[in-house]
């Protein structure tokens, strides 16, 4: 259809440039319904045309144009020396093309989902408010530049409050105008004494004020001071001092002279201005900009204190219904109540800010776990749903919140306040007045990972860790080959964990490296433990983790390990993942045959699973392959199991390599596995992982199975 103009009579005129006429009605429909008039285009071209004699507060750019891109049409308004707020809108979910709109100056960046229409009147709102206080900020700093121009033209000319110090007599002299910023007639007092003037400077300011006139004294350098004075008139003001000392023939200070100017306006103005970049202009609670600033402070000091911080989203339930029936200024006074509610219920430390419209949000900081947040978050809820009394009118609301949780829930504040929206918006899916977590588990996460976190480095001191070891079978002969030794830790509160319950705590913390040799120095010490009591000699298996692998001078380590424990190289199996071998295959090479030329034995573990290059399996010293337990489990009713399995075996054959696999567990496993030639095993069948005394026992009297 060709473009037509959709207009809709009101104080705040919205352009829309959608190239789907049909989708740019129902955006015209749903802003119209929050009181916003609005005219379509499909073509950047033709709207350039409307504009030529045409103004509007704001732009909706969709970024897909059939004639330009948004940003084209961004440059080539400006070009003409157009400056409108715009909005963009497309189909695609890009972050970078996010940010880049964003930079370019785009109010907001909105993308065409199933809940475009329903968030659109909100961002409009917003955004026009956004204008407007960029407006208000604007003409308050032209009024301060005026400000700051007639009182330069003042200093110049008039020479405002001047004054004298004799510092040898103690007199002191004051021009009229001095007098007059006071608040006092010219004269009264008749003398002016430092004792008088400390009198009149503001308490907080007096130290700071007395300091600089002794400096001054003391070492002739310029006055130079501002500080607040209780003027007899005009109430507390601020002015500003700024003097010279002139020295007599031995070089001692006597005189101080200089002048003394109000600034209070000029005070008021930047604090205005401030205040206006800051603040919510309903609330007074900080906007978006500080916001977003007081968020990246907060994740900074969480990351440093090792703390979670918790970011809840709040939204009014049926806040539009109210506004409807009982006007905006019931719904202004009504925002005013609950941002004072909020404010009870987070401590000073926090941030209570509002986004606009109805959205405000919470940042907690010094987080110790998630019951603080679910606490903070029931009282908000509790207290927003007591009713107020607005203009005779008894009036319920409630609010739905959603929860996003530093680190769990994101790194950095755009990825936090969008997973708490996301959040949000479920607990308003869930009939509302309640609050929803970005993650449902979340709660029972977070309390296991502090436990875990703060007890984890105690562990090794306490001995709660601790070795199992399970055999590796020769299948044709039931003799044991070696062991895997395998780590448990008993928790004090959570009973018996296994590897998969904290590993990667270990690895996120940098413990897996303390942990890792305490592992490696126990299962060899054990070894030659078990040797010396004249037990068959058999190699012990350690699984290295990625961080372990890549520490500096991991064969150095591996040495004075096998040095301090009396082990024998040979009975020391080391086995790595072959996603950790490959991230750096050529420099991994290199560290393998160091410990390759120790006599260390080197295995691939979770064999298959991963991304090896046979181009580079070929060269790598490792002596033995392990074929995942993943394939062995449905080895005999699993066809591309099996023929995985097979692979697997004829590449070790091919290279010269021992295999074994992990998993074992019944008799039809084994038998295949034999019948294609890897006869080394590992699992159930044989053994479970058992404790020392246990395995012992094993290596002893032999396996039963």
């Amino acid at each position: 259809m060709p473009d037509m103009p959709l207009d809709t009579t009101t104080t705040e005129t919205i352009l829309i440039i959608e190239d789907d006429a049909g989708f740019a009605e129902l955006m015209s429909a749903s802003l119209a319904e929050a009181g916003h008039g609005c005219h379509c285009f499909t073509r950047g071209d033709t709207a350039f045309g409307w504009l030529a004699s045409n103004s509007v507060s704001l732009i909706i750019l969709d970024y897909s144009l059939p004639d330009m891109t948004g940003a084209a049409f961004v440059d080539r308004m400006r070009k003409i020396g157009l400056s409108i707020p715009f909005v963009m809108v497309t189909g695609r979910d890009d972050a970078l093309l996010a940010v880049e709109m964003m930079k370019t100056g785009a109010c907001d960046f909105l993308i065409k989902d199933t809940t475009f229409l329903d968030r659109l009147p909100a961002v409009i709102s917003r955004a026009l408010h956004e204008v407007g206080t960029r407006r208000k900020l604007e003409k308050a700093e032209i009024c301060l530049r005026l400000s700051e121009a007639r009182l330069a033209r003042a200093q110049k000319i008039a020479r405002m409050g001047s004054w004298e110090w004799n510092i040898v007599s103690g007199e002191i002299y004051w021009s009229d105008e001095l007098y007059n910023i006071f608040g006092l007639k010219p004269g009264e007092p008749r003398e002016i004494s430092m004792e008088w003037i400390y009198s009149v400077v503001s308490p907080l300011d007096l130290p700071a004020f007395k300091k600089a006139m002794l400096n001054s004294v003391k070492t002739g350098q310029p006055l130079n001071i501002n500080y607040r004075i209780i003027s007899k008139d005009y109430g507390e003001i601020v002015v500003s001092s700024q003097g010279e000392v002139e020295c007599d023939e031995s070089g001692r200070a006597c005189l101080l002279s200089g002048t003394t100017l109000d600034i209070t306006a000029r005070i008021r103005a930047e604090s205005e201005i401030q205040q206006l970049i800051n603040y919510d202009t309903l609330t007074g609670l900080p906007n978006r900009s500080l916001l977003h600033d007081r968020l990246h402070l907060a994740i900074a000091q969480a990351a440093r204190e090792k703390h979670l911080l918790g970011v809840l989203i709040l939204d009014l339930d049926r806040f539009k219904g109210i506004n409807d029936a009982l006007g905006h200024r019931a719904g202004d006074k009504l925002l005013k109540l609950v941002a004072n509610r909020l404010g009870a219920c987070v401590r000073e430390t926090d941030t209570l800010a509002r986004l606009g419209g109805d959205e405000f949000v919470a940042i907690l900081v010094g987080v110790s776990h998630a019951e603080g947040i679910t606490k903070v978050a029931k009282k908000i809820l509790t207290i927003v749903s007591e009713p107020v009394y607005i203009e005779g009118h008894e009036i319920y609301s409630t609010c739905s919140i959603g929860i996003a949780v530093y680190p769990m829930d994101g790194e950095d504040s755009h990825t936090l306040l969008k997973h708490a929206d996301l959040a949000m918006y479920q607990a308003k899916e869930q009939d509302r007045n309640n609050f929803q977590f970005f993650s449902r588990d979340m709660n029972i996460k977070v309390l296991e990972r502090m436990m875990l976190e703060n007890s984890m480095r105690k562990a090794l001191e306490r001995e709660e860790f601790f070795l199992v070891y399970q055999p590796q079978v020769d299948s044709r002969s039931g003799r044991i080959t070696g062991m895997e030794a395998l780590l448990r830790w008993q928790h004090p509160d959570l009973g018996l964990l296994s590897p998969d319950k904290f590993i990667y705590l270990a690895e996120e913390n940098n413990f897996i490296i303390p942990l890792g040799e305490w592992v490696l120095r126990t299962a060899c010490r054990q070894n030659k433990a078990w040797q010396n009591q004249g037990l068959p000699s058999v190699r012990v298996a350690v699984n290295l983790s990625a961080k372990q692998f890549g520490q500096y001078h991991l064969d150095q380590v591996i040495a004075s390990t096998l040095m301090e424990t009396g082990l024998e190289p040979e009975y020391l199996e080391l086995e790595i993942t072959e996603s950790t071998i490959m991230k750096d295959a050529e420099q991994n090479t290199v560290i393998l045959q160091k410990l390759k030329d120790m006599g260390v034995s080197l295995a691939i573990d979770d064999f298959g699973t991963g991304y090896s290059s046979l181009s580079y399996l070929k060269h790598f010293p490792i002596s033995r392959l392990k074929i995942d337990r993943s394939f062995v489990r449905d080895i005999t009713t699993n066809t591309d199991d099996a023929a995985i399995a097979e692979i697997i075996i004829d590449i070790a054959r091919s290279l010269k390599l021992n295999v074994i696999a992990e998993g074992v567990e019944t008799r039809a496993q084994m038998q295949f596995l034999s019948f294609n030639n890897c006869v080394e095993m590992q699992g159930y069948l044989f053994s479970r992982p058992v404790r020392a005394e246990e395995f012992a026992k094993q290596l002893k009297n032999g396996l039963k199975y």
